[in-house]
This record gives structure tokens, sequence and C-alpha cells, in this order.
């Protein structure tokens, strides 16, 4: 096979223009040595292509080339046209044709098609995001031991996805990939295959901490647990935090000190830990930095400080809490002008995230008409819709 492989690179090297012509036909009649030789010249051709218009030319032959393969049921070229379609590469963006590829390679019981199939319903990929369709297919993959559909059914019991929260379950999950990866970095593997096992083994030390900060978190809050319990529950929260860097670890710490819960109340401290988790990356503890310099929490009052960490967090990530405490930051003129239409815009971008505070503060821009034709009826819709959605202070509003 390899070989074969090696001859069909070969005319390339003689020959480009002829070889081209060469193993396209050999594809269309099946052979997808020649197929894959191919579509190798395609990406290297497409790389050093000099210009946009010269690249698209060729991406659009590898498509033309990949259907060939698809055509004949191979899931490998079905998933390759999938991510095509997904992506644009060669042809319009066109998530609906890529799902249709992935489920076609599914439908083969090819496990990295059910994974594809799985990631589409989990994120909404040419289909209504569906968690309980997505939980389906990752629990049909990891039971072929695919260690990263693991993963992927771990992440939705951990964070309720389609199902109730469950840690233990994610844990063992977790635990099930971290096994078929080493198992499978036991032997020989090509380099990518290598550095793929190896950053799932990442992603699987990374969920388990979270699983356990969060674990942690609940038996802390349990007062009908013994004390000794919740105790080696905080000295576990706080190892996780200092020794082994885990972001929810550090976002949970702050919150028991800012909240003073089975400690004493201390805004300092809960500063330091969220200053260390916005480190890691952590755009919930960077709005929680903006609330503490607005409102003087353990440091200094600073309203553009404030504004600075809520745009930090809106910017890295489209953070709820941050887009709306940004419009707060346009409406009343903390740390930047007033601009009731950005309020307006930022208040809407949390809204669509469900943010029932943002809700809120959009009914109080129509019930004052600020930026906005003032409109009492519009102000109570957005009113009701905050404390459909857990904001009590729209309550009063109503």
């Amino acid at each position: 096979m390899n070989e074969l492989m090696q001859k069909y690179r070969t005319l390339f090297a003689d020959n480009p223009a002829k070889a081209e012509k060469q193993l396209y036909k050999l594809a269309k009649k099946g052979d997808l040595q020649a197929l894959s030789a191919l579509n190798e010249y395609y990406e290297r051709c497409a790389t050093e292509a000099k210009t946009a218009k010269e690249s698209s030319k060729i991406r659009q032959k590898a498509l033309k080339a990949a259907l060939l393969g698809a055509a004949q049921n191979s899931p490998y070229w079905l998933i390759w046209v999938g991510e095509m379609y997904r992506y644009g590469v060669g042809t319009e963006k066109n998530e609906k044709k890529a799902f249709s590829y992935y489920e076609k390679a599914a439908a083969l019981g090819d496990v990295d098609g059910i994974v594809k199939v799985g990631r589409a319903y989990m994120n909404g990929i040419g289909v209504p995001a569906d968690y309980q369709k997505s939980l389906y297919y990752f629990e049909k993959a990891a039971e072929q031991d695919h260690p990263e559909a693991m993963i992927l059914t771990a992440y939705q019991y951990e964070n309720g996805k389609g199902v109730k929260v469950d840690y233990e379950k994610a844990l063992e999950w977790l635990a099930r990939a971290e096994h078929s990866c080493r198992l499978r970095l036991e032997g020989e593997l090509p380099e990518k295959d290598r550095n793929y096992y190896e950053s799932l083994l990442e992603d699987v030390d990374h969920q388990r901490k979270h699983c356990e900060s969060v674990s942690c978190v609940e038996m802390i809050g349990r007062e009908d647990c013994p004390m000794e319990q919740r105790q080696q529950a905080f000295s576990r929260l706080s190892e996780l935090a200092h020794e082994e860097g885990d972001l929810r670890a550090q976002v949970s710490m702050g919150v028991l000190y800012e909240e003073g819960t089975f400690v004493e109340q201390d805004d300092r401290k809960a500063l330091e830990y969220y200053l260390m988790a916005a480190g890691n990356g952590s755009t919930g503890a960077m709005n929680n930095i903006g609330n503490f310099f607005l409102h003087g929490k353990g440091v200094a009052k600073d309203y553009g400080k404030a504004f600075a960490w809520y745009q930090k967090a809106a910017e890295l990530s489209g953070n709820a809490a941050a887009e709306c405490s940004l419009g707060m930051c346009y409406q009343y003129g903390y740390g930047t002008k007033i601009d009731y239409e950005k309020a307006r815009c930022f208040y809407e971008l949390s809204a669509k995230q469900g943010l029932g505070l943002a809700y809120y503060r959009m009914g109080l821009l129509y019930e004052q008409g600020l930026g906005v034709v003032k409109d009492i009826r519009i102000a109570k819709q957005y009113f009701g819709e905050a404390l459909d959605r857990g904001c009590r202070e729209a309550a009063l509003k109503l």
C-alpha cells in the first residue's frame, strides 16, 4: 500500500499536470489511494499558491476530487467533504450539507462520523442543537473505545447537558478516556496521532480538576455533612487552586471568601483568587474583578479599571455577565462616556445568552426612554422576561 502511494507521489515530481489527470481518472474508478495522493498534491499547491484566487481554484478541484471518494461511501472522504462544506473550503459554507455527510459516515458505523454527528447536535451545526441527541451519539462512540467521545460524554454529565448533572459518572468516563489514551500511547504511533492522544490526556486532566472543584464546593456547602468532610473538601479545593492551578477552583475559592461561606468574609483574599483565575483566562473572574473595582471591594474604587476588566472579558469570550456590565457602564458613564446606543447593544448581546439582568436593564432603557422611544409596554415585556429568568429586581417593576 505504501509502495503504491509512493509511486503515485513520484508521478507528480515528473509531470504534475499529467499526474493530476491520470490520478483523477484512477480515483474516478475507485482507487482511493490515487485520491489520497491527488489530495496531498492539491493541499501542497493550495498552500504554495501566490494569491487567494489561485488557492480558491485549487480548493475547488480538491472538493471535486473528494466527492469521488464520498460517492464510494468511504467514511473518511464523507467526513472530509463534510468538513469542506462546514468551513467553506472550495465551496460556499453550508452546514446542512456538512451534517448530511457526517450522518452518512455515521450510518456506515464509522466511529469518527458518529462523533461528528454528536458534535453537530451539541453545537447546532447544520441541525438544531439537541443535547440529548449529542449525548446519544457520544455514548455510542464511547462504547466503541473512542477516547474523545468519552471526554465529550463526561462533559455533558459534568455540565448537565441533556442529562442530570452527575460528577461521579463524568469522572468515570474521564478515567476510561485516560486509560484508552495511555494504551494507545504505549504502541508505535505517527507523531500526529501521538500529539492527538497527548492533547486528549491534557483535556482529561483539566476536566477532572473541574469536576473535583465543583464536587468540593458542593461538599463545603452541605451543612448536614460532618465538619471533617467539609474541611477536607476545602483543603482539596485550595490545593486544586494553588498547586494544580485549576481556574474553576480559583474562582470557587474567590466566591467562598467574597460571600464568607465556610471561611471568614474577606474581599481582598477573594480578589487575589479572582486575579489568579483571570491570569488563567477565566472571563467570569475578570467580570468579578470589574465588579470589585466598580464598588471598591477589597480595592480602591476605579471605574476606568472596572470598565477595562469588563471589556477584556467580553472581548475574549462574549461573557454574558461582562456584556451586561459593559452596557451598564455605557448607560451610567462608568469609566467611559455615556452612550445609550452602545448600552442597548451590549444588553442585547447579553440577553441573547439568556441573562435575566440584561433583560431587566433593557426594560429600564424603554421605561426611561434612554436611547430608545419611551414605551412602558415594551419595558414591561422585558421586565417579565427578566423575572422569568431569575432576576428578582424585575418583580418590583411589574
